[in-house]
């Protein structure tokens, strides 16, 4: 009878699986996302609330949490059923390759529609500027709006032509201390997923691991080793 011996100790990494489970992952999170754009949308009811985006943010970012959470876990479980050896490194890197590709995706979104708001403003400032070298009415207007925005700022206490206030200054370094803040929690926050990321993935990975026998027959069925002295002694 033909067998075959298995390397139990043998680094034996499968791409396959880690790509089967990449792939899965980020179907169920468009899939799971998509449906919670549709509930959210339904949700919306600007003409019964007064404020119908008060708790969306909230809510929106408890689904994302769910829906990034529950294919994490499905997808590094797959990569682990289907890896060779070490369910749980094969669950890791699947959770790793999608948070590249979803943080790459995000970059490359962002970067677009900045671009665009970009190049929006830039038409609108050419619009201006061309209406306002056609003639005196656009002349006005430019000198109308900016009237506008002084008298604006002198309302609020902040003089265009001097110097900085001390209420101005003091305004000025509460919003630093805010944004600089929330780019903290952000991080800690962004830290926090990714080692509760790694975490599930890793845990999904290895309960999704099948050890394999070391001598299997073509069959399947698993034999267990003998050695050699009880085999001569018998």
């Amino acid at each position: 009878m033909a067998m075959i011996l298995t390397q139990p100790r043998a680094l034996r990494m499968s791409w396959g699986a880690v790509s089967a489970g990449v792939v899965l992952s980020l179907v169920i999170c468009l899939t799971l996302n998509l449906l919670g754009a549709g509930i959210g949308a339904s949700a919306l009811a600007p003409l019964k609330y007064q404020n119908p985006l008060q708790g969306f943010g909230f809510l929106t970012g408890a689904w994302l949490l769910i829906s990034s959470v529950i294919a994490i876990v499905i997808g590094s479980y797959l990569a682990g059923r289907c890896a060779p050896v070490l369910g749980w490194l094969h669950g890791i890197l699947s959770w790793s390759v999608m948070t590249l590709l979803l943080v790459y995706l995000s970059l490359s979104f962002a970067g677009s529609a900045l671009n665009t708001t970009l190049n929006a403003a830039g038409q609108a400032a050419n619009a201006v500027v061309n209406s306002a070298q056609d003639g005196n009415s656009g002349q006005s207007s430019m000198q109308a709006l900016a009237d506008t925005a002084q008298q604006h700022l002198q309302k609020n206490g902040i003089d265009p032509g001097g110097a900085l206030t001390p209420q101005i200054e003091t305004q000025v370094r509460i919003s630093v201390d805010h944004a600089a803040r929330n780019i903290a929690r952000a991080t800690w926050w962004g830290f926090a997923l990714l080692v509760l990321g790694a975490i599930l993935s890793s845990v999904a990975g290895n309960l999704g691991f099948r050890h394999q026998p070391l001598i299997e027959n073509p069959g399947g069925v698993g034999i267990t080793p003998v050695a050699r002295g009880a085999d001569s002694a018998t």
